[in-house]
Order: structure tokens, then C-alpha cells, then sequence
């Protein structure tokens, strides 16, 4: 039998290889390659700078040297991730470099390569087993709306993290609580303060006649005066009420007037009346209703015109230490001209409230008593105790007269210069 000569080694060579060999070979070469590349470029993404601490520090090493112990699982946000996610947006390489460039650098001065600490490698190193196709886990964490609550990793026990780096999320603030903050510690608005007025002193007349018609006075809730008259069944009784329920009293005064007449009561000064005559009724009177801070003419037309009638009078009121209220009965009053002379001071009167009975025109008094206080400082304003509605207006008005900046005063406190009750 004939054998079959072997083929020498250089018939092999000169052999020339198919096409589909090549090929092969070819598409062999360029996996192999593509791989190489995918796993330099995971390599370099994950530690920026291995090669030069490998190369000073410790023996090149690194898969080895971060891989997690066997017991820990696999991250969630590696493997359950999807590559083709088209929703999940994508982290800057930028962003990942200030996270991780300067806890690196940090490190590189302080401990060798193999004790990166856990913050820098979140999960675990699979490059060496990963495809170019699979995303950096580092680039993963960087998303802030990707949830790993609810299957959490069990943390690495031989891998604590550096006292040096605070963790990533410390670093966070919450936008709500700083808003909260700064409107806390912001200042309240002061309210601006209400202009201060003019004063409203309301003296009211005629007391002494009877009880009924005083109550609702005395129940007015601001300081005012009441006059009472000399001589009548409840006069003491009225006075004394009057300073219970902390108002001021004063001596009415009664006085002729024009009209002859008219009856002006117990206790008048008349025509004709001599001066020392005239100044013990006056005194008579204030004793009837003492103590009181002053009194004030009841009609009086007639006597307040008269020089030598009021002469007597105001020198009652300069020996008793009180003051006189002019009711201005009479254009041509002489009170104002005596007193002057004698350096003495007195009031009078701005306003009747109520010489009509209606209600508009009893509210229309007030505001012009009002305008009045608003250009000379105050503004007395006299009424009757047997007006029917005066009480309940003034009632009903209070309120706002506060609230617009009003004072209310009594003529007590007028004279002795003492702060205005509200």
C-alpha cells in the first residue's frame, strides 16, 4: 500500500487562507478589542487616577481591593437598571467629578488605593464583568429621583466610611424647611399708630329732679360731668351717686334770665340781689352737693350780662379753689372779661347737644363738638340728663370716637392738667 505523504510545515504556511477564515478571524480580533476597550474605559470612569496610586502606592490590584464582601447582595440600581431607559436622565460627567475628585484626592494623600471608602463606591465593582453596554453605577447614584428604599443593600462591613467626607446627602438641604425658616425670622409689621385728636368733654345738666333720668348717664362707659342742682329732693343723693360711679360733680348753678318769668328754682341768683348776698347763696349751694370741682350757670341770661352779679360769684369760686363753666346763656357775658382781669382761668362752653330732639340732630352736635377739639385742642359739650336719646347716642358713638383717636376728659381733670381717659 502506498502511504500518504505529510504535509511539511512549509506547505502549511504557503497554504492561503479562505475567505470565510478570514473573516472570522477578523470579526474574533475586533470583539476582542472592542472588549479591551469597554473594560479600560469602565476602569478609568470608576477610579480616575487608580493607575498612578497603583503605580506608588500598592500593586495593581483593583477589582480586588473594592469588591465587597460574599454575604453582601448585589445593588439594585445595577441590576435592575435597564440600559435603554429612555425617562432616566442622564448625569453630566461634570457632575461626576465634583462628587468624586475631591474625596479622591483626599484619600490619595492619606491611605492607600484598596481603602476607598464606601460614600465613593456605591455599588458593587463589576467591571470586569460587565458589557459596554451596561451603565457606570456611579453615574447611576447621581440620579435624584431613582428609589433604592425598597430593597435596600445590605452595607459593607469591612468598608467604613471616612470621618473626613461627609456623606453626600448631608450636603443636601431641603428647599421647604429654609423657606420656613426665613419667614419666621422675618419681622412683623408694626401697626401705625393712630393720631392723637382733640379732647371731648360732655357735661350733662339738670340732675337733682329725679334718679331714673340719671341712671343711663352713670352708666356711660368714658369720664364725664354731671351738674347738679341746688335744693331738690334728690340733690345730695344725686351728687353722691355721681361720685360713686366715678364721675365728676358739679354746683348747677341756677341764674335769672332776660325772661323774668321764668321760675329759675331754689337757690337763684336774682336781679337786684346784693353782692354779699349773692356770694352766701352761692355758698350755701356748693355745700348742699360738696364736694365738687367747679360750678356752672343754670340759665342766666340776665346775671351773666350783669358785671357786679358775676363779680360775687367768681369770688366764690377764687376762695373755694374751683373753676367756673360759662354756659354762654348770653352773647354778652361778663365772665370771660372779669376773669381775665384777675388772672383767673374759666371755661365755656362749645356746644348744646341737644337743644333739638332729634336724633340726626343730636349726632350732627357731636361732630361739630368734634371739629371743634380738632382745632383747639378740646371741646366742651353740654346736654341734658332728660333728653331721652342722648345716652344711647353717646352709647353708640363711644366706639368710634376712641378708635379715631379721641380723648374724653371730665372738667376735674381738665383743671388739674392730668392725662385724658380713653
Amino acid at each position: 500500500m502506498k502511504r500518504k505523504k505529510r504535509a511539511s510545515p512549509s506547505s502549511k504556511k504557503n497554504k492561503k487562507m479562505t475567505p470565510a477564515e478570514l473573516r472570522t478571524n477578523l470579526i474574533i480580533a475586533g470583539v476582542i478589542f472592542g472588549v479591551s476597550i469597554a473594560l479600560f474605559l469602565g476602569k478609568a470612569a470608576l477610579f480616575p487616577g487608580a493607575d498612578s496610586r497603583q503605580s506608588t502606592k500598592a500593586p495593581a490590584q483593583p477589582a480586588a481591593s473594592v469588591e465587597r464582601p460574599a454575604e453582601t447582595p448585589e445593588s439594585p440600581v445595577v441590576v435592575d437598571l435597564p440600559p435603554e431607559e429612555p425617562s432616566e436622565p442622564e448625569v453630566q460627567p461634570e457632575a461626576v467629578a465634583e462628587t468624586s475628585a475631591p474625596a479622591q484626592n483626599e484619600l490619595a494623600q492619606n491611605a492607600p488605593a484598596q481603602n476607598v471608602p464606601a460614600q465613593n463606591v456605591p455599588a458593587k465593582d463589576t467591571s470586569s464583568q460587565s458589557t459596554p453596554n451596561q451603565r457606570s453605577p456611579v453615574r447611576v447614584t447621581q440620579q435624584p429621583t431613582r428609589q433604592v428604599a425598597p430593597v435596600p443593600a445590605k452595607p459593607a462591613k469591612s468598608l467604613k466610611p471616612s470621618k473626613s467626607v461627609k456623606p453626600r446627602a448631608q450636603a443636601i438641604k431641603p428647599q421647604v424647611p429654609a423657606v420656613a425658616a426665613r419667614q419666621v425670622a422675618s419681622k412683623p409689621v408694626k401697626p401705625v399708630p393712630e393720631k392723637k385728636r382733640g379732647t371731648l368733654i360732655f357735661v350733662f345738666d339738670d340732675a337733682g329732679y329725679n334718679l331714673n333720668q340719671l341712671q343711663p348717664f352713670l352708666e356711660l362707659p368714658f369720664p364725664c360731668t354731671i351738674a347738679v342742682l341746688p335744693g331738690l329732693q334728690y340733690s345730695k343723693e344725686a351728687a353722691r351717686r355721681i361720685r360713686s360711679a366715678g364721675k365728676d360733680a358739679i354746683l348747677h348753678q341756677p341764674m335769672q334770665a332776660i325772661n323774668l318769668s321764668k321760675d329759675p328754682g331754689p337757690g337763684a341768683i336774682k336781679q337786684g340781689m346784693k353782692p354779699d348776698e349773692i356770694r352766701a347763696i352761692v355758698r350755701k349751694n356748693l355745700a348742699d352737693v360738696w364736694p365738687v370741682s367747679g360750678l356752672n350757670n343754670h340759665e342766666g341770661s340776665y346775671i351773666t350780662a350783669d358785671r357786679q352779679s358775676m363779680e360775687a360769684v367768681l369770688d366764690v369760686v377764687r376762695e373755694k379753689g374751683i373753676r367756673f363753666l360759662d354756659s354762654r346763656t348770653n352773647a354778652k357775658t361778663q365772665a370771660p372779661s372779669i376773669a381775665r382781669e384777675r388772672g383767673m382761668t374759666i371755661w365755656e362752653r362749645a356746644v348744646f347737644l341737644d337743644n333739638s330732639q332729634d336724633k340726626a340732630a343730636i349726632i350732627e352736635a357731636i361732630n361739630n363738638g368734634m371739629k371743634i377739639a380738632d382745632k383747639k385742642g378740646s371741646a366742651i359739650m353740654i346736654g341734658h340728663i332728660w333728653s331721652n336719646q342722648l345716652a344711647g347716642i353717646l352709647h353708640e358713638m363711644y366706639p368710634e370716637l376712641v378708635s379715631q383717636g379721641y380723648s374724653l376728659s371730665t372738667l376735674a381733670k381738665l383743671a388739674t392738667n392730668e392725662e385724658f381717659d380713653e
